[in-house]
């Protein structure tokens, strides 16, 4: 795994950890005090791979990726009917896409130094994946409320309550994909940010079309119950 690429000693710098911790620390990313990386890390240095040996490690994934991102398009025309009566509704794919990608990509940059310094492990998947899960609806919760006074101008989105499990489900996917990225030796920082963001920008615009049509249906059958009592 490719976490050693940290720069450890810059990691510690003005820690309150003493000399003796730090070395443990050190040594137990398998990088040496001077900074400079091991024998075993040092077979993945950037500095020495060409561009040919990076188009090699990285296209096969982004090919995998592209692939799922098509599922985009087909969710999209899935919800062609929706989106042609109520046009409103495309104003807020960006941002859920958008969100769902920044709060995913968060947690996994969050999670790789968290691995890196050894300050969690495979022990700690469940409640890092359950911590992350609840902070992303905390702060999802947070924008959805903003955004939904936003979307009061177009009425019958469902913009507010979207972020809020989008972010929530990105949080949860992110920290998941990091920890299994971990277990099964893939560099987290080439498999999981792009793959998180592969899954969530699918399943989010299925988790907002759902609730759009939820609250479009509502809305429905609450005019209907206005009209009959008039």
């Amino acid at each position: 795994m490719v976490l050693t690429a940290f720069r450890v000693d810059k990691e510690l710098k003005g820690s309150p950890l003493r000399d003796d911790e730090k070395d443990r620390l050190v040594h137990s990313l398998d990088v040496r005090p001077s900074g400079s990386a091991s024998k075993s890390a040092s077979e993945d240095d950037y500095s020495r791979e060409n561009v040919l040996s990076i188009t090699r490690e990285r296209c096969g994934w982004l090919i995998t990726f592209c692939l799922g991102l098509l599922l985009s398009a087909l969710i999209v025309e899935r919800f062609e009917d929706l989106l042609e009566h109520h046009v409103q509704l495309s104003f807020f794919v960006p941002l859920i896409m958008g969100h769902g990608g920044n709060t995913g990509s968060q947690t996994v940059s969050t999670l790789i130094r968290a691995l890196a310094l050894r300050q969690i492990g495979q022990r700690d998947l469940l409640r890092t994946v359950i911590k992350e899960s609840v902070a992303g609806a905390l702060m999802g919760g947070l924008l959805g409320a903003l955004i939904l006074l936003v979307s009061l101008l177009w009425p019958h989105l469902g913009a507010g309550v979207g972020l809020t499990i989008i972010s929530m489900w990105a949080n949860g996917v992110g920290a998941l994909l990091t920890m299994l990225a971990d277990r099964f030796k893939f560099d987290p920082a080439v498999t999981s940010v792009p793959l998180m963001t592969t899954i969530v920008d699918a399943t989010g615009l299925i988790i907002y079309f759902y609730i759009a049509e939820l609250f479009l249906d509502v809305s429905r059958q609450f005019d209907h119950v206005m009209t009959s009592s008039n």
